[in-house]
Formats: C-alpha cells, sequence, structure tokens
C-alpha cells in the first residue's frame, strides 16, 4: 500500500522562519539598551534570577546563599508542610526570586489538590487526597532527583532543575549562617 503526501504538506515544514517585521514608524518603537528606538518589535527576555548551580545538589551558588539565609520562610518547616503550603511557599521563593518560573511550576504543583484526585490518581494508586497532611518535601525532591538520575542523562534538564530544587530546599532547610 502506497500513501502519497501532497507537495503543499511537505511545504508547511520545510519554508524557512518567518522574520520579524521592521517598524514602519518609528514613533512607536521601544527604545533598545543603547537609548535609540528599535526597529523590530521583537521581545527582549528579563534576565533570570540568580539560581543555584547545578553541579551539586547540597550546595548553592555563592551568589544565592545569602538570599537564601535572607529568604522569608518562617512558618514553614520543609520536613513537614503540606501540599496546601507548599503551594503557598513556592509562590512566596518565586516572588523573592529564589525561583525561576519553570521551577516555580513544577514545585507549585500538588496533584492531590486538584477536585478530581481521588477520581483520577488515588484511582491508580489507591490512595486518597489528604491536602492538610504534612510531608517531607526535601524527601521527596531527593527521591525524584535520584529517579531523574537514573532514568535521564546527568546533564538533562529534568536532571538540573530537580538539582537547582534540591538545593534550594536543602539550603532553606538548614541555612548556613555566613555572618560566623
Amino acid at each position: 500500500m502506497r500513501i502519497d503526501t501532497p507537495s503543499s504538506y511537505l511545504d508547511l515544514f520545510s519554508r524557512p522562519a518567518a522574520t520579524v517585521p521592521a517598524v514602519a514608524d518609528q514613533s512607536d518603537a521601544l527604545p533598545d539598551a543603547s537609548g535609540e528606538p528599535s526597529t523590530s518589535r521583537a521581545l527582549v527576555p528579563l534576565s533570570p534570577p540568580n539560581l543555584p548551580a547545578t553541579t551539586g545538589a547540597t550546595d548553592l551558588a555563592p551568589e544565592l546563599a545569602e538570599a537564601v539565609a535572607d529568604a522569608d520562610t518562617s512558618g514553614y518547616d520543609l520536613r513537614a508542610i503540606s501540599p496546601r503550603d507548599m503551594q503557598e511557599l513556592s509562590l512566596d521563593l518565586y516572588a523573592q526570586g529564589l525561583l525561576t518560573f519553570e521551577d516555580y511550576a513544577v514545585l507549585a504543583f500538588q496533584p492531590e489538590l486538584h477536585p478530581r484526585f481521588n477520581d483520577t490518581v488515588g484511582a491508580l494508586t489507591g490512595e486518597t487526597a489528604d491536602p492538610t497532611r504534612p510531608r517531607d518535601y526535601v524527601r521527596q525532591w531527593e527521591d525524584r532527583l535520584s529517579f531523574e538520575r537514573r532514568h535521564h542523562a546527568e546533564n538533562s534538564p529534568l536532571v538540573k532543575q530537580s538539582q537547582r530544587i534540591v538545593a534550594l530546599l536543602k539550603g532553606l532547610d538548614d541555612p548556613t549562617d555566613i555572618t560566623a
């Protein structure tokens, strides 16, 4: 059996990428880094927050260690925190600039807070949702990092992300006193 594919289908994927059109009127152009009006409407990404080093899962980057020590995590025990509180804490850490949006999204996602957890994940695992029961999130993320290392390359984005989160959680759990 032979399947003929229309040539227009192939052309959809073989065309060169479109370029950003130039701004016709310079009066509405935003200034670039030099202060001159920009000639395109391309968005310039903001610089990401300072992140922990990804080489080790236990140590923080020196520039982040002070920020972690000053982080406001009062009222939260990362060795016994509920999913509801972890969702709140992760938003606070993102607002303080200690997490990227991608790391925040992964850390804030708590499946047990979904109203149909018992019908979906709970039905498969035999567990019922209990979003107020405290958990050891440092241990959970260490286990997740171990899993990611077993199943992915050491330099994969999932491993690096897990390393950043474990380093941050450990730094928040046992902050180093940098003044001593």
